[in-house]
């Protein structure tokens, strides 16, 4: 969004100080001296590909990789009835949560569908104005085609 961020240096944090605009602290004398420094600097420019890897996108699809959602399932169902029946229902169960995830996924590329469940009007493809208001980066022909 084009701000500089302050957390703290844990590695829960690891993701967030990969990015120019992060600031880290390790006690409550370094959080007041990065805050006072945060509030006086200019955020740095993100590029194209720092801003992608903060979108809900790229979230969604590291997400579904930790998760293994984004990977089919090869297991093969045993031969005794019993475990036949017990890993069956648990395929299912998988399988629901499978393709629930995968609609959601798919589901959150079409602007309708964002819309239904309550996203901000225009914000899967933001314009100019809102790239400009976020802080994101604006795609070079969009610039050229203004000057």
């Amino acid at each position: 969004m084009g701000k500089i961020v302050v957390c703290a240096n844990h590695t829960s944090n690891d993701f967030f100080k990969q990015f120019p605009n992060c600031r880290t602290y390790n006690d409550d004398h370094d959080f007041v001296e990065a805050t006072q420094k945060a509030l006086t600097e200019e955020p740095a420019e993100l590029s194209d590909e720092q801003s992608h890897e903060l979108s809900w996108e790229a979230a969604t699809e590291r997400f579904l990789s930790v998760a293994e959602l984004d990977q089919t399932s090869d297991k093969r169902l045993s031969k005794s009835p019993l475990k036949k029946f017990a890993s069956a229902s648990l395929d299912v169960s998988r399988n629901l949560g499978d393709a629930s995830a995968y609609v959601h996924y798919v589901a959150s590329g079409f602007e309708v569908s964002r819309r239904v469940f309550g996203a901000v009007p225009g914000s899967l493809q933001p314009d100019e104005e809102q790239r400009k208001e976020l802080g994101l980066a604006i795609p070079a022909d969009n610039q050229s085609s203004k000057v």
